[in-house]
């Protein structure tokens, strides 16, 4: 429980115990083959991304509203990352720079990895606009292909 007791929520109009921050959760595995000696590595990202809020309904202020402007502003950058990687999309510039979110993501996004993509609504008629905008994003993560491959780490 020591990683809810850092991650800030606080009450906006739209959600009672709003997450104020993407978290990600980052494990680095090795594993080397006792006979042959060949070592192999993998990183797992476990990522839970705040949600995006529409300034007017939630009606944050002071330093809720900064908070929901980064929020927005990361989740606009990763959305551009994922239409880029789009593999129907005719884009050759992937802007993985744009925010910290998309560049510590880089490898799992596009990239030698398996990515799979979870959800959450609340289907509520009050918040469609929100449900519509969160799987039209997950339907678009759809087209993205990864090329997943074994990491062989390289003797020194």
């Amino acid at each position: 429980n020591g990683g809810l007791s850092v991650g800030a929520t606080h009450e906006t109009k739209m959600n009672a115990f709003s997450s104020r921050s993407h978290t990600v959760f980052t494990i680095n595995v090795m594993q080397r083959d006792k006979i042959t000696g060949q070592a192999t590595t993998g990183m797992l990202n476990l990522v839970d991304l705040a949600g995006s809020e529409r300034l007017k309904k939630s009606e944050s202020q002071g330093v809720r509203l900064k908070e929901a402007l980064h929020i927005n502003t990361s989740l606009t950058a990763l959305g551009k990352v994922i239409m880029a990687l789009d593999s129907t999309s005719e884009q050759t510039h992937v802007p993985f720079r744009d925010s910290k979110l998309t560049r510590v993501l880089q490898n799992s996004l596009g990239g030698n990895s398996f990515t799979s993509v979870i959800t959450a609504i609340y289907p509520s008629p009050k918040f469609y606009e929100e449900c519509l905008s969160t799987l039209q994003f997950a339907n678009r993560c759809r087209n993205v292909r990864n090329n997943p491959r074994v990491n062989y780490v390289e003797d020194t």
